[in-house]
């Protein structure tokens, strides 16, 4: 973005001596009225964004967007209390920040004002005052109205306006029931192999973990890989790192590893996680762990081969997470009427000790174009 600063604009002739006689009006202790009219004549991204030097101390963990409005952040980049970054840009419209983050590629990134203040440089704890507060010196204590109110300082100016909570990041679960996914898949290794004995005939199996929203994927992927994805050539993607009881755990509760589909959900899905391949999947097999050992693991595990209506499902999920649980979750069902997925919004930061309930209190409503539909058995 080119610096247009108000110096930098051709002025013509009866502008610049309606200015002159505005800065007398000021001396003379007008209002500031003719001031707001002159505005009106600077260029628009003058006033929504201008350029500005300085540093942001950040105070609070904050994202950091790529694009602001879009609130889309490739990598899941944060910035962390105690650091300081240098100061590009600042947006009055949206109340934000452009700053320069070493070490990532795009390193152009968007912040909310309250996450941090405003230093001359950062080299200083000196924060920026404004021309008047410069002006005032010792008197900036003195009252606007000389009723002992005392004014705020800039810094604390900017706090109370950029005040907003940080924003939840949210997550959509998405479980699928093999045996109805190998009607339709028969030549899958998984299914060629499955039995009504194993773990995935009567369970609901892990098809992935997905940040929202959707267009959240193949963050800091090169497009090489994104092309053998897209393909389905998952075989040639680099294999996913993990410790040998996750790699045991994930085989049970995602049969699709055998087709390399572990591969596939992490280079969509997991490098926008914000984390390694390891909790990315230690944290998406015990969300569907929850889902199995719970009421409603077992009304699917025991009603193998058995009509089920959404209604019940909602239901269960109540009964196991919490009212309103149940509203969350969208049954799908194939052309054939046999339930083939659980979609599961889920909002909030997930941790060690995060219970699914706790997820799924404050996420988004679900629709659902399925209310009925068979569990499916295996067909061996």
């Amino acid at each position: 973005m080119k610096n247009r600063s108000f110096y930098s604009i051709p002025t013509p002739p009866f502008f610049s001596a309606f200015l002159s006689l505005k800065v007398k009006y000021v001396k003379k202790g007008g209002d500031g009225l003719l001031l707001f009219i002159a505005l009106l004549f600077l260029p628009f991204s003058f006033a929504e964004a201008e350029n500005a030097g300085g540093c942001l101390k950040v105070t609070e963990t904050c994202e950091a967007y790529q694009s602001f409005r879009k609130q889309t952040n490739p990598g899941n980049v944060e910035i962390k209390e105690g650091e300081r970054y240098q100061i590009l840009e600042r947006s009055r419209k949206s109340k934000a920040f452009r700053i320069h983050i070493k070490g990532i590629k795009k390193s152009a990134r968007w912040v909310s004002g309250k996450c941090g203040e405003v230093l001359t440089s950062c080299d200083a704890d000196t924060t920026t005052a404004s021309s008047s507060d410069k002006k005032r010196g010792d008197n900036h204590n003195e009252s606007d109205t000389g009723k002992g109110n005392s004014k705020k300082s800039f810094t604390q100016k900017l706090k109370s306006v950029f005040k907003r909570k940080k924003k939840a990041p949210e997550y959509l679960l998405a479980l699928s029931w093999q045996a109805a996914f190998c009607e339709t898949h028969s030549r899958k290794k998984e299914c060629r192999t499955q039995t009504r004995n194993r773990y995935d005939a009567s369970h609901w199996s892990l098809h992935g973990l997905w940040p929202q929203p959707r267009a959240n994927a193949y963050c800091n992927v090169s497009n090489m890989d994104k092309g053998i994805d897209r393909n389905k050539r998952w075989h040639l993607l680099a294999p996913v790192k993990l410790s040998q009881k996750t790699a045991m755990e994930l085989a049970l509760v995602m049969p699709g590893a055998s087709s390399n589909l572990q591969r596939h959900e992490w280079i969509k899905h997991g490098t926008c996680y914000g984390s390694s391949a390891e909790d990315y999947y230690s944290d998406a097999i015990k969300l569907t762990k929850a889902v199995n050992n719970s009421i409603v693991g077992k009304l699917f595990n025991r009603g193998v081969g058995k009509r089920v209506t959404l209604k019940q499902v909602r239901a269960h999920f109540d009964k196991a997470f919490g009212k309103g649980a149940g509203d969350k979750v969208d049954m799908r069902c194939d052309k054939k009427g046999r339930v083939s997925e659980l979609w599961i919004n889920l909002k909030g930061e997930i941790l060690d000790d995060t219970k699914l309930s706790s997820l799924l209190e404050n996420s988004l409503r679900a629709g659902s174009s399925c209310f009925k539909g068979i569990i499916d058995p295996a067909n061996r």
